[in-house]
């Protein structure tokens, strides 16, 4: 009986072990669950701080990507702007050469016109010019006549003279003691 009492005992403090065995078996479970479970949480905060900052960073790069779309569009309204500001240079200018153009073909028929008055002016001087060189070559020959006819005259004086007979030698004498 006392073996069987024993036996029993045993059995049960066995069964005992076995269900203390269990228990902390049962306990290190809980336990390794629980940490696990922490651990899982921990890494869910882990990672929600993760996806945070990412999404911060995603915010910056859309935040830098937004102002390099403005700067963009903001450098290619610059430029545009340059460019029409340019454009309206060169149409200035091509206004301002065409305005010295038209000033210089103004200035060029000018000059023509004044150069025509003049060789109108020149042509009316010269044909005076040359009614006063007329004039003069008329006035020239006149007086070459004049003195071409004086001297006929004289000419025909001397000849006339020459026909007179000589005086004689005598009353050329007198006429030279008259004169002493």
């Amino acid at each position: 009986n006392r073996d069987k009492k024993r036996d029993k005992e045993k059995v049960k403090e066995k069964e005992k072990a076995k269900e203390k065995e269990r228990d902390r078996d049962k306990e290190k479970e809980r336990n390794w669950d629980r940490d696990k479970e922490k651990e899982r949480e921990r890494d869910k905060e882990r990672n929600r701080d993760k996806d945070k900052e990412k999404d911060q960073e995603r915010q910056k790069e859309r935040h830098k990507d937004g102002e390099r779309l403005r700067d963009k569009d903001r450098d290619r309204d610059r430029d545009k702007d340059r460019e029409k500001n340019k454009e309206k240079e060169k149409e200035k200018d091509r206004e301002e050469v065409d305005q010295n153009k038209e000033k210089d073909d103004v200035m060029k028929e000018g000059e023509k016109d004044r150069d025509k008055i003049k060789v109108k002016e020149g042509d009316k001087n010269r044909g005076e010019k040359e009614k006063d060189k007329e004039k003069e070559k008329d006035e020239m020959k006149e007086k070459k006549e004049r003195e071409r006819e004086k001297e006929r005259d004289d000419r025909k004086k001397k000849e006339k003279r020459s026909r007179t007979p000589p005086r004689s030698y005598s009353s050329s004498r007198r006429s030279r003691s008259s004169s002493r």
